[in-house]
């Protein structure tokens, strides 16, 4: 059976210490609505629509508050922007404005999520995340709207919020020349903005110019690139032709290391990862647990008695003729758009410099989305590396691709440890990236 998703909505006052809450003769509870519609947790416009069609409200989501998994159900707690809420606003039946010290009646798991966004509420100033700031989508849909002013482009339809969580927030726009996204990123994937122009301006035929880059914001507004993402197409000859062409990139994008550098991508070549492997494995059972998963002291045990096996292997690779180059670091058939007989790859928010073939890691899960290709695997990584030949013959690359994916759960694992939890405050929502990798080695 599928899973029943159960979101609860923390709705403020907009002027007053107070939340909205559903009444019945003898509970209180957060307005709690069910759904068998999947949807990921930072996925906030059917969480809107539940604001809207229960309630009659038209709301944004500052950010999710938590999830949990139990028993077949997934539990979303999600914190709303009531600023707008109009003060004479009537409410439905059963439910009430209830002030914040008069909450003791709620579900204790429900309590323990109110009191922490209140504490959260009392000092805005420690809110790092712009988005997760009340105004903020104001701000924001006023920017875009000007955008499209100045070039006489109109709106079909309000601006729409599509995501919201630590790593960005992406907004959809409706127009008179097509559909728009707008998308915001943290300081720490600033490098993103400026590299997608840059891309854009270097390789215009396989990427399509955003329609602006504010770089000191980290705001990027492009047009939409299409519909389609591989992921959802059962042609091995399509998914050859995308992997060809991402080589064809990665190749060419190798002489241009300084250019990368210089647009703030992160440098973790090869020699990074070798003296990063040990630190990384010798860490605590507990800093390298999620919120969900957890690694053992048993786990950890056999990883570590394979630090100098890790070590070597970055060894080996290095000695293959292969440049760095542009590594995507979070690349999946959902990251490629297909545009007519084009590919374009979209969200550089995790990329580095690095070895190339670790973002082929993703090839270990085709055969689960294609079936009913024999070979899967080996015809997708031989199409990617018959690109890199003028480097290697294809027995070799095939010994080094083999190195790469075996290193390729270290390298992701320490992007997380190194460059992305340091730097966020809501950890919970990111930490359990570093045991799935590690869980994979």
């Amino acid at each position: 059976m599928p899973p029943i998703y159960v979101h609860y909505l923390l709705i403020p006052h907009p002027s007053e210490a107070k939340i909205l809450l559903q009444s019945t003769a003898d509970s209180l509870t957060l307005p709690r609505y069910e759904s068998t519609e999947p949807h990921y947790w930072q996925t906030v416009s059917p969480v809107n629509q539940l604001a809207d069609k229960q309630l009659g409200l038209k709301l944004t989501t500052l950010r999710c508050l938590k999830t949990e998994f139990s028993n077949g159900q997934i539990s979303m707690f999600y914190a709303m922007d009531g600023r707008r809420i109009p003060l004479d606003r009537s409410l439905p039946e059963g439910v009430i404005w209830t002030a914040q010290d008069a909450l003791d009646n709620l579900p204790v798991e429900q309590k323990s999520v109110v009191d922490e966004w209140f504490l959260w509420q009392s000092d805005a100033d420690v809110i790092q995340t712009e988005w997760y700031r009340s105004g903020w989508f104001e701000k924001a849909t006023a920017w875009i709207e000007e955008q499209f002013d100045d070039r006489g482009i109109f709106m079909t339809a309000p601006i729409e919020q599509v995501r919201s969580w630590e790593r960005s927030a992406i907004l959809r726009a409706q127009t008179t020349f097509g559909q728009y996204y707008f998308k915001a990123t943290p300081t720490i994937f600033r490098h993103e903005p400026p590299l997608v122009k840059w891309l854009a301006f270097t390789y215009p035929e396989d990427f399509p110019k955003p329609l602006l880059v504010d770089g000191w914001q980290r705001w990027l507004l492009m047009p939409d690139y299409g519909s389609q993402t591989l992921d959802t197409v059962r042609e091995i000859d399509r998914w050859e032709s995308a992997l060809r062409h991402f080589a064809a990139l990665q190749i060419s994008l190798s002489v241009r290391i300084s250019d990368l550098i210089g647009l703030g991508c992160p440098d973790r070549r090869l020699y990074h990862l070798k003296d990063a492997i040990e630190p990384l494995l010798m860490s605590s059972a507990e800093s390298l647990s999620g919120s969900s998963l957890k690694m053992s002291s048993d786990e950890l045990d056999q990883l570590r008695a394979r630090i100098p096996e890790f070590k070597q292997a970055c060894t080996d690779l290095l000695a293959y003729s292969i440049p760095a180059s542009l590594e995507h670091g979070d690349f999946w058939a959902g990251q490629v758009v297909i545009n007519g007989d084009k590919s374009i790859f979209i969200d550089w928010s995790d990329c580095s410099i690095s070895h190339p073939f670790f973002s082929l890691y993703f090839l270990s899960d085709t055969d689960i989305q294609l079936p009913d290709v024999p070979d899967v695997r080996d015809r997708l990584r031989d199409a990617y590396l018959q690109l890199w030949s003028t480097y290697e013959p294809l027995p070799k690359l095939i010994d080094a691709y083999n190195l790469a994916m075996k290193l390729a759960p270290l390298h992701h694992a320490l992007i997380y440890q190194h460059l992305i939890l340091p730097k966020m405050q809501n950890k919970w929502e990111m930490n359990n990236m570093i045991p799935f990798y590690l869980r994979r080695l």
